[in-house]
């Protein structure tokens, strides 16, 4: 799934060996998220979807995505997170990284078992995002708001075509 628009290009990384590219997505995770231990980070480079690239083929963003059983919904999701650095950071591209990321998902959920996902979690931390983007259900991505965590953060699902309960 590599392709380019406007000189972003896209790779998609899943259960691949990052090579040198681990380095500098942890690099960036951390400068951006100080809090984010190194164990932490290290643990998330292994759950790397895609990699958002600019022109000079530095890592712009980020999508990374875990396989968690979700207790309320009795069923596996991938519970996906996104990272855009901030000097790149407009709707369109992390929606674009969250869309394409979420087609990926869809094609190979079925593959992931035992007990293959059902769809996607994500929580939404971004104030603006939350402030901005209240439509219940989001219109290119199709994540349905399914109420706030106890931290007041956003749940967005998104349920695999043909997934059942």
């Amino acid at each position: 799934m590599n392709s380019t628009t406007k000189n972003i290009s896209y790779e998609n990384l899943w259960r691949k060996d990052l090579g040198e590219l681990k380095k500098e997505v942890i690099t960036m995770w951390r400068q951006h998220n100080p809090g984010l231990e190194e164990e932490k980070a290290e643990e998330r480079a292994n759950q790397i979807v895609l990699v958002v690239k600019n022109e000079y083929e530095q890592v712009i963003g980020v999508s990374t995505a875990f396989k968690v059983y979700i207790k309320q919904f009795r069923n596996f999701m991938y519970s996906i997170r996104l990272m855009v650095l901030p000097e790149y950071r407009s709707q369109k591209l992390a929606t674009d990284l969250l869309v394409r990321s979420r087609d990926f998902l869809e094609s190979i959920h079925q593959e992931d078992l035992p007990d293959p996902p059902i769809g996607m979690i994500t929580l939404v931390e971004n104030e603006l995002l939350k402030k901005n983007k209240r439509e219940a259900i989001w219109p290119a991505s199709k994540m349905i708001y399914a109420g706030n965590s106890s931290k007041g953060h956003h749940i967005r699902v998104y349920y695999f075509k043909g997934a059942t309960i």
